[in-house]
């Protein structure tokens, strides 16, 4: 892929791109990516986009690329900032209906292009927002909510054994009731 970067289209027809075997290069701003802002702590930043469109020997209209970015997530155990890196490839395959799924060969995910123009800012933002983790976490060992973790724990010096706890036997009761009386 080419790595000449220039300003990316808002709008793009996929189906001509790919016949005319267009690439584009650039970045878009994190704060232009409305359903992703929300998990973010900060929209400063872009995501830089290699994008190669093309037809395959099958005729199928495709796009390859890649998708790189440096994100800045909550981390939803301490709720502190954490770095997330993404660099994902992508293998798209367009489809005009949902019939034509079925022809689409394995290394492409199929792309219902519902209408055209589409807004390349929302292919891009799909992408990235099914590569975040469901629960975004710093490691373990790297986590201010570790405490948190250890103060949920039990301390198992402080557990009493089973044999040890004296519990009343709700059914003792029952013990005399069944007992025959030996004076009648």
């Amino acid at each position: 892929m080419s790595k000449r970067q220039e300003r990316l289209p808002v709008q793009v027809d996929p189906f001509r791109l790919a016949e005319a075997g267009r690439q584009l290069a650039g970045e878009i701003p994190l704060a232009r990516m409305k359903r992703l802002r929300p998990s973010l702590v900060s929209d400063q930043g872009a995501v830089e986009v290699e994008l190669a469109f093309g037809v395959d020997p099958t005729g199928i209209r495709i796009l390859a690329g890649r998708i790189r970015a440096e994100l800045q997530l909550v981390c939803q155990r301490c709720l502190q900032p954490l770095e997330w890196r993404i660099d994902t490839e992508i293998a798209l395959a367009f489809l005009r209906h949902e019939a034509e799924e079925a022809a689409i060969p394995a290394p492409y995910e199929p792309y219902l292009v519902e209408s055209v123009p589409l807004y390349l800012n929302d292919l891009i933002e799909d992408e990235i927002l099914l590569s975040l983790p469901q629960i975004p976490r710093h490691a373990q060992e790297e986590c201010s909510g570790r405490e948190w973790l250890r103060a949920g724990q039990p301390d198992r010096d402080t557990i009493p054994e089973a044999k040890e706890r004296q519990t009343p036997n709700p059914f003792a009761v029952l013990a005399r009731i069944k007992t025959p009386n030996k004076g009648k």
